[in-house]
């Protein structure tokens, strides 16, 4: 069974908010197209597992994007595998093209279309969150539990060589269900955890999870006057709409909706954060009217805090 549901990383909806307003010429333009590339590339391996995992028994317990502190470093783990009797970590890849594991100078190499590049190891960053989750289960006096882990690649067009023959973790995705079937035959009916410590040990996982607040503003040293503001149309995705009598308005193709600005206020939420009062929304949404700014706000039934000018609302 799902205990943790994977959900859409709002990081990626924040590198998705920055390509949609950055202006096309800006020089940071490149740098936020690569990042989304990889980071939607990265969630279609996560979202591969789905198919293969459903092969699992039900009553295993099963997390995903679970990040856990293990008294020094935080680490996040794509997916987490747990059983009475043992713990799995996979990590999601989709990378494509011709792919070496360097074990001995602990290195990925691709050579692809665009010619050869250089990655960091992935099995290397899995066994480091084994050992992290294992310091994890000592720090909250669970008992020893044999705890796997494998890199599970997605893609398609891949092939996959190393220099170490006996390096058998990392795996196609398709291929998840018989290497839990490997791992199953390893061990006896002898279970390392009672029904109750099963539970106790998921309800432990679920509550400890923190989300990661990655900032892609801070990172791409950008500001809010970087952006292109105004309320996108929502029928050509012209910009800007214009505010008529208690609606919006595209001067292209004249679509009208009277609740256009909901997703630009979004953008703002996942450029600027959650608070907004009404000068803000004015200066991103380009309405001249405090009034009609309030209505939207109020409207919108937002929460907020303090009075007139000095009110804040939270998207």
């Amino acid at each position: 069974m799902i205990i943790k549901q994977r959900t859409f990383p709002r990081d990626i909806e924040q590198l998705q908010a920055i390509e949609r307003r950055l202006p096309e010429s800006h020089p940071q333009m490149p740098k936020v197209k690569e990042h989304l590339k990889t980071r939607l590339s990265g969630h279609k391996g996560e979202l591969a597992l789905n198919f293969p995992l459903s092969y699992l028994p039900e009553h295993y317990h099963i997390f995903h994007h679970l990040r856990l502190y293990d008294g020094t470093h935080y680490f996040q783990i794509d997916c987490l595998i747990l059983t009475n009797q043992w713990i799995l970590i996979v990590e999601a890849k989709n990378i494509g093209g011709e792919l070496f594991y360097n074990q001995r100078f602990n290195f990925l190499s691709r050579t692809w279309d665009d010619g050869p590049q250089t990655f960091s190891d992935p099995v290397l960053q899995v066994r480091r969150h084994r050992r992290q989750l294992q310091q994890w289960l000592h720090l909250k006096d669970f008992p020893d539990i044999p705890i796997y882990c494998l890199v599970a690649n997605s893609h398609p067009g891949t092939s996959i060589n190393t220099d170490d023959p006996s390096l058998d973790i990392v795996i196609r995705t398709e291929a998840l269900p018989e290497k839990v079937e490997e791992i199953i035959s390893q061990h006896n009916d002898l279970q390392k955890l009672s029904i109750s410590s099963l539970h106790l040990l998921s309800s432990e996982l679920l509550s400890d999870h923190t989300d990661n607040e990655f900032d892609y503003i801070k990172y791409f040293s950008l500001s809010i006057k970087d952006f292109k503001r105004g309320v996108f149309c929502t029928n050509c995705n012209a910009l800007p709409m214009k505010r008529k009598r208690g609606t919006w308005q595209c001067g292209i193709c004249l679509h009208r909706d009277r609740r256009a600005h909901i997703p630009a206020l979004g953008d703002y939420s996942l450029l600027m954060g959650q608070r907004i009062n009404n000068l803000q929304a004015r200066s991103f949404l380009l309405i001249n009217s405090p009034s009609a700014m309030q209505n939207i706000l109020r409207d919108m039934n937002l929460k907020s805090e303090g009075e007139n000018k000095g009110r804040v609302y939270f998207l």
